[in-house]
């Protein structure tokens, strides 16, 4: 171990504990494997790792929970990366399934002083600037093809070592290195290593304030999921489902790979992966596994799946996504339809758009969000325009004003109330409280507004795509990015009975030319 760990770490860190109970669940009917599905199970009868690549709709639940009742008398872990997905899961598996979270693994195993810090305020970038007297620094960054002086000012120094910070607990490291600040690509290569190095006691006293219990200033959950990969943990399980793997950072394939005595079943769909921006490393490519597909959807037809299969082609996929023949499902391109179930946009900004433009038209509307999280966050952000403190809002506390606010959306730590920050400054406080009041719960809304990000793992009858993803087309050509055509990819194979490709059609018709024979061959093309 390194020395720095030795020191620095307290002693719990080195025996992890963790104690988990099964739940039991009733059984239903279950389904006969289709072939695809035979392999899967199979491989997982070998108990060697693997991983089981499955497209949009595919069955990749159904699946896993195959796998899990062919060898009834092992113990297996499903874990995801989100609470309400491992609940729901929980329900689908049989008693000797035990269906988590990685936070909550490792929330379990943290000291509570730890823990009891996700509810103390954060810090900002000025007030870390300020109690670690950073000073301004004079650098060289490139300008109009050469070097310029350029002066980096504490509160963003300040955020440089917050980021540093996050980007170490996605990390496989033991330690905190002067490598772990990312500083801006065009900033000089010798003042970086400078940076870096000029740095790094700010990062270390960042990081060992963080897990320290006595220390006041709050933290994200990012960092007691780090104390416990450090502990090096076993995961009480015979098997792994590793579901939506293609999102997993490095310090969670990390705590899946040291697992000496455990099958880890790797599950997901490479294209898929729309977290990069947050460190994802997408397992589907990685891992030099053997592997078993889910190709066939059990969502929609075969006109939906043409859909998908010219956005793969982009991606360059060649084995294709099939529609199943037994679904009628269509592609639609009208402007605006009547009849939908989901409006699916790129931003939150637009999402909050259309919901105040349904409730002005006299819609029930609702939001894939979390409502009462949105109306305390609004409130909180009304009191700082005013002048006021924030306390019962950890994201908003120890700001002084909404100024501060956006310099902390620059960080990686702030990145998640960023697009949130964004609305209030696009709608304003009132209009957001008023538009909230009046969302109407899901199972009884007209339509449903969601983010193509949020949408994930959901699917309704009726989906129409939104105008606001970003791409150029124009007779001949058409320039879009992989993060783009991946986010597409979601929102599209949401539908189940018909999809309103009306923004994207001429995207869509360019792609479809430019399709992989293997593609055209295996859809009728």
């Amino acid at each position: 171990m390194n020395w720095h760990v030795a020191k620095a770490y307290p002693a719990w860190l080195k025996k992890p504990t963790v104690n988990i109970k099964p739940m039991t669940v009733s059984n239903s009917q279950k389904p006969s494997p289709t072939y695809e599905q035979a392999i899967a199970i199979d491989n997982g009868r070998l108990g060697k790792s693997f991983k089981v690549i499955a497209y949009a709709g595919t069955g990749k639940t159904t699946t896993l929970q195959m796998i899990s009742d062919a060898m009834p008398e092992r113990r297996g872990m499903y874990l995801a990366f989100n609470k309400a997905i491992a609940s729901e899961a929980q329900s689908k598996f049989h008693r000797n399934v035990d269906c988590r979270t990685f936070h909550s693994l490792a929330f379990r195993s943290a000291p509570r002083g730890v823990t009891d810090k996700l509810r103390l305020p954060r810090l900002s970038p000025s007030f870390i600037a300020k109690e670690y007297r950073l000073q301004p620094i004079t650098l060289r960054r490139m300008m109009g093809g050469r070097y310029e002086k350029y002066v980096m000012m504490p509160s963003r120094l300040a955020s440089l070592v917050a980021n540093a910070v996050s980007y170490f607990c996605s990390t496989s490291s033991q330690y905190p290195a002067p490598r772990h600040l990312q500083a801006p690509s065009w900033l000089h290569p010798d003042d970086i290593t400078e940076l870096q190095k000029h740095l790094y006691p700010a990062i270390e006293r960042r990081w060992l304030e963080s897990i320290d219990p006595n220390h006041q200033a709050g933290i994200g959950h990012d960092i007691y999921l780090k104390l416990w990969a450090l502990s090096e943990p076993n995961i009480p399980a015979d098997y792994v489902l590793f579901d939506e793997a293609q999102d997993a950072d490095p310090l969670m394939l990390g705590i899946l790979l040291r697992q000496r005595n455990t099958q880890v079943i790797y599950v997901g769909d490479a294209h898929q992966q729309i977290y990069a921006w947050r460190g994802a490393v997408n397992a589907m490519k990685q891992l030099p596994l053997p592997e078993s597909r889910l190709t066939t959807s059990f969502r929609f037809g075969e006109e939906i799946a043409l859909n998908a299969n010219a956005i793969l082609g982009a991606l360059n996929e060649t084995v294709p996504l099939l529609g199943n023949p037994h679904l009628h499902s269509k592609i639609v391109n009208k402007p605006h339809i009547k009849q939908r179930d989901a409006i699916l946009c790129r931003t939150n900004a637009r999402a909050m758009e259309l919901l105040l433009a349904g409730l002005l038209h006299g819609d029930k509307v609702s939001l894939q969000a979390d409502h009462v999280k949105l109306n305390r966050f609004v409130d909180a952000a009304s009191m700082l325009k005013q002048g006021r403190r924030v306390v019962d809002v950890p994201e908003l506390a120890w700001f002084n004003s909404w100024h501060d606010v956006h310099e902390y959306c620059e960080t990686n730590d702030g990145s998640d109330i960023k697009p949130l920050v964004k609305l209030v400054d696009d709608h304003g406080t009132d209009p957001l409280k008023r538009a909230l009041a009046k969302i109407t719960p899901i199972g009884q809304a007209d339509y449903i507004i969601s983010t193509a990000h949020k949408a994930k793992g959901l699917e309704w009858d009726r989906v129409h795509i939104e105008d606001d993803y970003q791409f150029k087309v124009n007779e001949k050509d058409h320039k879009i990015s992989d993060e783009e055509l991946r986010l597409l990819y979601v929102a599209c194979t949401r539908a189940k009975v018909s999809l309103n490709i009306h923004h994207i059609y001429d995207l869509v018709q360019q792609l479809k030319k430019q399709m992989p024979l293997s593609l055209r061959k295996a859809v009728g093309e």
